[in-house]
């Protein structure tokens, strides 16, 4: 028997050849593609990431912008030449006295890689600037542009508007009292040689405003003690005191200030959220009752470190006159008992809101230039809740003046700093 060696079976494929040559070429050419398309990914992350940057610094030099032209309206920046006050007319009519507000480039970074101009101030209320030869003109809202310029070009744009008021009203009459209580006002100026009162503006540029405004239920009593007799129309003694315009003003929604239409608005304007209660703890400026207001860093805001003033808000009683510094300046809140003694001065805004009582005690002379709102009711309560009657009797001792001041007022509802009252990009 033979036995026969199994021979290998050949196969002969000559297609095949190279195929495993063309893989690899294959495999390698999707590598090279996902490295190339990692490259990309990562150069355009970089580039991405140094635009974003760039556009953050030209976002914060167009922020710088907008504080830099602050400072300037709060007076805390020199003119160049130096001399010129930064009131809204002059940044507005002649915005190139300070390099803030002047248009030029002027930089954040000190390489100069980041910097901010101006673009433009405008009045809100006068576009044109009609009004820049007006040396009495006081713009009230001015719209101020920016752009922030970061590396390579980037631009960012914002505007805001700000307001020349921390507080804005209406001042119609010299001395405000509303009352809706139905009871009769406590109301009381003594004879001639004690008490003036007028309306005529002793800054000498707005048209006069009633001396006293009243409910309209306590108009005919009010008129009668103007007239030198009781309250009531009888015994009358020809002893009047002297009040100008004679005639009050009859409040009524349209000529009332917003933060005395209602109990409700009046609270708010003290207590609420953005209240004057608030403002004045933020400013340092909030006292309990007593003398601490004089012995304060600021005082009564008289002196000439204070041009417009200082809030002062007094949450209790407050006197004021003898044996203190007796000039004050600004805004003063009384919550309680408003005394007026001795000798004393004040520019500005008194108001007596909550305790709604203002006497008059001592002798000497006082002065009150500016104006007066006098407002009682309870500090917390119903929203449907009205004015009680109001106290206002300077019959005391001494002699009393209070007179409308359009100046005094204006400087007064500043004493906040100027409110920004909005902000964008555009």
């Amino acid at each position: 028997m033979r036995s026969h060696k199994a021979s290998k079976p050949t196969r002969k494929r000559p297609n095949e050849r190279g195929a495993a040559l063309i893989t690899a070429i294959l495999l390698s050419l999707l590598l090279l593609a996902a490295g190339g398309t990692l490259v990309l990914t990562t150069s355009m992350t970089g580039i991405t990431a140094l635009d974003s940057t760039a556009e953050m610094q030209a976002y914060y030099a167009a922020e710088s912008g907008m504080s830099r032209t602050l400072e300037v309206l709060r007076g805390n920046v020199d003119s160049n030449p130096a001399g010129t006050k930064a009131t809204f007319h002059n940044v507005a009519c002649t915005p190139g006295l300070w390099t803030a507000t002047s248009g030029n480039n002027v930089n954040v970074a000190t390489d100069g890689s980041t910097i901010f101009r101006v673009t433009s101030i405008v009045d809100l209320d006068d576009p044109t600037g009609t009004n820049c030869g007006d040396p009495n003109y006081k713009p009230t809202r001015l719209r101020i542009q920016v752009t922030g310029v970061g590396r390579n070009n980037a631009l960012k744009n914002m505007e805001m508007v700000v307001n020349r008021y921390t507080l804005s009203y209406p001042v119609n009459a010299t001395v405000t009292m509303p009352n809706g209580s139905g009871n009769p006002i406590n109301f009381d100026l003594g004879g001639s040689n004690v008490t003036s009162a007028s309306g005529n503006d002793a800054y000498g540029t707005a048209p006069p405003v009633a001396a006293f405004a009243v409910a309209n239920s306590d108009y005919n009593s009010t008129n009668n003690i103007i007239d030198g007799c009781n309250a009531d129309g009888t015994n009358c003694s020809g002893s009047a005191p002297n009040v100008s315009p004679a005639d009050p003003l009859v409040l009524n929604g349209g000529n009332t200030p917003s933060f005395l239409e209602s109990v409700k608005t009046a609270r708010d304007f003290l207590y609420g959220s953005e209240g004057m209660e608030l403002a004045a703890r933020n400013q340092g400026r909030y006292f309990g009752p007593g003398d601490d207001p004089y012995a304060s860093t600021a005082g009564l805001g008289a002196s000439a470190t204070y041009p417009d003033g200082v809030l002062t808000y007094v949450n209790g009683d407050f006197t004021l006159g003898p044996g203190n510094p007796w000039t004050g300046k600004g805004t003063l809140i009384v919550t309680g008992t408003l005394t007026l003694n001795g000798n004393f001065n004040w520019n500005g805004v008194i108001m007596v809101l909550g305790g709604g009582t203002v006497v008059r005690t001592g002798g000497g002379n006082g002065n009150i230039y500016g104006a007066m709102f006098v407002a009682k009711f309870a500090a917390s309560g119903a929203d449907s809740d009205v004015f009680a009657a109001p106290t206002f009797n300077t019959s005391g001792g001494g002699a009393a003046n209070i007179q409308y001041n359009s100046d005094s007022i204006d400087r007064a509802k500043s004493v906040g700093g100027h409110s920004v009252s909005g902000i964008r990009e555009y």
